[in-house]
């Protein structure tokens, strides 16, 4: 009797050690599957985050000028015989950084331009010199008028004040200097992550005391888009 009786015993103290060895067991590799999924959820998490800042600075634009239409001559029949713009360019926070006036024949303005448009996935990464599109304003004419006879705004081979400094001023500098080669030779290019190199040209019919905006997608050209009258330029 008494053999069974510590046999009993034995056997309820083993099962209750197999069952609590079970339960420090599964809760152990409970913790550790609740960390490994809190892990995966982080970075997850921050995948996402960075997609959503990659699809961000894809689609960023910025303002490179702002256009003024000044004046307007008006013929007897009724149309514009010529037009006076003032051309603000703008520094990446908005400031004014120069500001010239042009006269041109008729009434449909067209802004002249080169732009280099990177790799996306550089612009994506948000890299320094690679981030974003670069343009240089080259000229501005009318339908009446000839390109090659366009009213020149910025000097191709030359920056702005305002438009960069350091090694980003020299690296713009070296990529206008050789715009056309860059245009022209696909192992240039690639050699510089360049995946587009071009000119460009918007156009609008334009009237008195209109103003527009020039922007530049950080992936993509230039746009011209009519605006309200602006806060005076910083500088102005």
């Amino acid at each position: 009797m008494k053999y069974f009786l510590r046999t009993g015993i034995t056997s309820i103290i083993l099962a209750v050690l197999a069952i609590g060895g079970y339960w420090t067991y599964s809760s152990r590799e409970q913790q550790r599957m609740i960390a490994e999924l809190t892990a995966i959820n982080a970075e997850l998490e921050q995948k996402v985050e960075e997609h959503k800042a990659m699809i961000e600075r894809l689609s960023r634009s910025r303002r490179i000028a702002h256009i003024e239409i000044v004046d307007q001559a008006i013929g007897l029949d009724s149309r514009a015989i010529e037009t006076t713009l003032r051309l603000y360019e703008l520094d990446d926070d908005g400031g004014e950084i120069a500001r010239q006036d042009f006269t041109i024949t008729g009434d449909v303005l067209f802004v002249d331009a080169w732009t280099v448009k990177f790799d996306h996935e550089k612009i994506a990464q948000g890299h320094p010199l690679y981030g974003r599109t670069l343009v240089l304003l080259r000229r501005v004419y009318s339908d009446r008028m000839a390109p090659i006879d366009g009213l020149a705004i910025d000097t191709p081979g030359a920056i702005p004040p305002g438009y960069a400094t350091g090694d980003a001023s020299q690296f713009e500098q070296k990529v206008w200097s050789h715009f056309w080669e860059l245009a022209m030779d696909a192992d240039l290019a690639k050699a510089m992550d360049v995946r587009v190199a071009q000119g460009e040209a918007v156009y609008k019919p334009v009237r008195k005391d209109q103003w527009f905006e020039l922007l530049v997608d950080a992936a993509g050209g230039i746009n011209l888009t009519p605006i309200a009258a602006p806060a005076p330029p910083a500088g102005g």
